[in-house]
């Protein structure tokens, strides 16, 4: 964001998402929490431990019949082993909006449009969610973001647009409740430059979720071009729940034309144990041939972490 936009979106962000209208808001419609996390893991015979930190406050506040303010702050707070005990700090979410029948409007460094549909298969603790992060328009989140967001019945509709300068673009999103078990969904992203390259890149997707009971299955397909060179890439993801425990496997894959540096080609097994607040998760990744996603080099992972929220 600029100085302007960011001062904006913290300044209305903090009168929405604060109970300065004590008097006259539910506090049912505020939220403030985080969360403390920490994992560890081998790489290539290589340890390095991570610390991030999380801290949010979420909000409403009814303006009038019809029109309710929305916004959400987040920031989050992260140190590795490698960068020299060095601490870092970012604004993960900082948006306002309103909602209102006819959905919802909201501007800042929140999801893109797509979000959503990636969301199908980014659901492991730790190895997912790696093929929709070189395209700022697909990336989970960007700054200088508009999102619409509308549901009616069992459809679900976003678009939003980028209007950061060097990385401008956008996306739509439309998802589709077949059965209660059984949601499709189809988008399309894309963005005119970024700060490495004078290319454009897109991409179309197309995603499937199934839910039974304590299980979930999803994919996720995607196509296009990432800086000029085109790429397909693949998704899968499923788990089970049994008690406070779940295990999961997922599967990610990505090919760039004349990108060798950039192949995602893994299956990763994961184990998580939840007990009220507090989170225990382990997971094994075993490269395939060609896949360069630890590092740049082609190694199994292991990681270990813990998380508590509050």
């Amino acid at each position: 964001m600029n100085n302007t936009n960011k001062a904006l979106s913290f300044t209305l962000a903090t009168l929405v998402s604060t109970s300065a209208f004590a008097d006259t808001i539910d506090t049912d419609d505020f939220s403030f929490g985080g969360r403390v996390e920490g994992w560890g893991g081998l790489v290539d015979s290589t340890y390095e431990d991570n610390l991030r930190v999380r801290l949010n406050g979420q909000g409403k506040h009814q303006i009038n019949g019809s029109i309710k303010a929305v916004g959400k702050l987040e920031f989050e707070a992260t140190g590795t082993q490698s960068s020299s005990d060095h601490i870092s700090d970012y604004t993960r979410y900082a948006y306002v909006g309103a909602e209102t029948a006819y959905g919802t409007l909201t501007y800042g460094t929140q999801d893109n449009a797509v979000t959503y549909l990636t969301d199908f298969t980014d659901m492991a603790e730790i190895f997912s969610g790696y093929t929709n992060t070189g395209i700022v328009a697909s990336n989970d989140r960007a700054e200088d973001t508009v999102l619409y967001s509308l549901t009616k019945g069992d459809f679900k509709f976003n678009a939003s647009a980028n209007l950061r300068g060097n990385v401008s673009g956008g996306g739509v999103m439309l998802a589709y409740q077949l059965r209660e078990d059984i949601e499709v969904s189809a988008g399309y992203a894309g963005t005119e430059s970024n700060l490495y390259s004078p290319n454009s890149s897109d991409v179309y997707m197309l995603g499937a979720r199934y839910t039974k009971d304590s299980f979930l299955l999803s994919g996720l397909v995607q196509q296009g071009t990432i800086n000029g060179a085109d790429f397909d890439a693949v998704d899968a993801f499923a788990s089970y729940d049994f008690g406070e425990n779940k295990v999961s496997v997922s599967y990610n894959y990505l090919s760039a034309d004349n990108a060798p540096n950039q192949y995602i080609n893994f299956v990763a097994f994961e184990y998580g144990r939840y007990i009220g607040d507090l989170a225990l998760y382990t997971g094994y990744k075993v490269a395939l041939s060609t896949d360069t996603s630890a590092g740049g080099s082609n190694a199994d992972e292991f990681m270990l972490g813990a998380r508590y929220s509050f």
